[in-house]
């Protein structure tokens, strides 16, 4: 086997355990919500919506590294037709889930949270997601870009289940946002070492997922972002 081919077959097992990863830790965030399982009548059906498109989501973004490493890129292709809508589902799903939670108020909203930075940041969250997963379409011909921004998309995802796991489980005073962040870094820095090189996919990328909440927290105080909140209210 040579350097080249070795390489590949090292950067396949990682996104496959990149996949695993990720949905171990949308299990054990969600597994709080077990209850809800046996008896989901007291959620309404844009929560039901919601829940299913993101792990669906979550996992397509399995079965595609699956794909990938099994040399089933034709299958792989396909299937990322239905990724594509997919994704445009959970965007419109998503927005009106943040939507309809403001207007609810109380329990449906972080406590502590203002409600106009709540909005904020599901709503920059939602607009970096379709950023990249976006650009990974346009870009599906270049591997490079394609898989890392797609892997970056699904991380963003991650900040329910993180937030869940921390208040659950551990007594850290931390932002989920931080630790998404940190995961973000720890996948910049194995590809980094891997090629001796950062790659530009990841630059972008990562920039655009570090970027979305302080851009939020900075939209929030903008009288232009609390008039846009109380048109939404």
């Amino acid at each position: 086997m040579n350097i080249a081919t070795a390489r590949l077959a090292a950067e396949r097992r990682f996104y496959v355990s990149a996949a695993i990863g990720i949905v171990i830790v949308v299990l054990a965030g969600f597994s709080i919500d077990l209850d809800l399982l046996h008896d989901m009548s007291g959620l309404s059906a844009l929560v039901r919506v919601h829940g299913l498109v993101m792990f669906a989501w979550i996992a397509l973004f399995v079965a595609q590294t699956v794909l990938v490493a099994r040399h089933r890129v034709g299958w792989h292709r396909r299937v990322g037709i239905f990724g594509a809508v997919l994704a445009a589902v959970i965007v419109i799903a998503d927005t009106a889930t943040v939507i309809t939670a403001l207007r609810l108020g109380g329990k449906h909203l972080p406590p502590g949270m203002a409600p106009p930075l709540f909005v904020a940041l599901g709503l920059f969250n939602l607009l970096a997601f379709a950023a990249l997963v976006s650009g990974a379409i346009v870009l599906r011909r270049h591997s490079a870009w394609h898989k890392r921004l797609m892997l970056l998309a699904a991380i963003l995802l991650l900040d329910a289940a993180l937030a869940r796991f921390i208040s659950a489980y551990t007594s850290w005073d931390v932002d989920a946002a931080l630790v998404r962040d940190l995961l973000v870094l720890l996948c910049v820095a194995i590809d980094t070492v891997r090629y001796r090189r950062l790659q530009p996919a990841f630059i972008a990328g990562a920039l655009l997922v570090f970027a979305s909440d302080p851009l939020a927290h900075w939209a929030a105080s903008t009288s232009t972002w609390l008039r846009f909140y109380a048109w939404l209210i």
